[in-house]
């Protein structure tokens, strides 16, 4: 046990790292103090909070659809999903870290944060409707009834395919930015006598067990398309897709607040 401790506390000590000009500790380039710690603590709350936002759709009539990206379709949270996403899209692309890398990183998956939230996956994810009312950037047709033709579902053709890719782009991130780029050893900052410092180690633990549990989700979706049309059947009675996707979110929500700073025990003494 305390040797895969050992492996989840480790972090580079030499990818990633900041410029020698901010290297050193302290609060004037500290980059998790301030407002970067502020911001990462409200993007984490985004991540936290979008899933438990689209779980109330069937209290306001809407239907618990198979998948997070299915609820682009829901007329009062579709708007929800997409606004909760953009902004973390908008938060990734402003975002600037220690390393040219980091930053590049973060900007593609911004971009693909804005790909899932504006370009739909196809079908309904509902089988409790024959069809939709409305959507968030395509409305109901003039006379207000359903729309049970499968292609009102479709913004144009191959829009799925991006979807998928920037949700692949998305995932991707997530797991080697929590895995390797917050985990990173700043041995200025995160090492004493050649020890990383136990807060740090702590902090590292729980970066390796959430970019593990994105990875694994990750690896769960990619599984699903293997399945047969019995087993993609019971997937979506199920709705796993969307807890699948939760998982990974609350994962990578759990990471941004422990890099705001909201967890004392976790955090670096001055």
């Amino acid at each position: 046990m305390s040797m895969i401790a050992d492996a989840f506390a480790k972090g580079t000590t030499h990818y990633f790292q900041p410029p020698a000009s901010i290297k050193a500790f302290g609060a004037d380039n500290e980059p998790e103090t301030g407002m970067d710690a502020r911001l990462a603590t409200l993007v984490g709350l985004v991540a936290l909070g979008l899933p438990v936002a689209l779980l109330l759709t069937p209290y306001f009539g809407g239907c618990f659809r198979d998948s997070i990206s299915h609820h682009y379709y829901e007329p009062l949270f579709g708007p929800v999903f997409v606004g909760m996403l953009s902004f973390i899209g908008g938060f990734l692309i402003a975002y600037r870290g220690d390393h040219w890398a980091e930053n590049f990183g973060a900007s593609l998956a911004g971009l693909g944060a804005f790909g899932v939230a504006v370009l739909p996956t196809t079908g309904a994810g509902c089988e409790k409707i024959a069809g939709i009312t409305s959507r968030v950037f395509v409305a109901a047709q003039p006379d207000g009834t359903l729309m049970p033709d499968p292609n009102a579902f479709t913004l144009f053709a191959g829009v799925e395919n991006l979807h998928g890719i920037s949700a692949a782009i998305v995932f991707g991130f997530l797991a080697l930015f929590v895995g390797v780029v917050l985990r990173r050893v700043v041995p200025a900052r995160h090492m004493v006598d050649g020890q990383i410092i136990p807060t740090k180690r702590k902090r590292n633990i729980l970066y390796s067990i959430c970019s593990l549990t994105i990875a694994l989700c990750i690896a769960a979706l990619g599984l699903k398309t293997l399945g047969g049309a019995d087993f993609l059947a019971g997937w979506n009675l199920w709705n796993l897709t969307f807890w699948v996707e939760t998982l990974a979110l609350w994962a990578f929500a759990v990471a941004w607040l422990a890099k705001g700073r909201q967890f004392p025990a976790l955090n670096d003494p001055e």
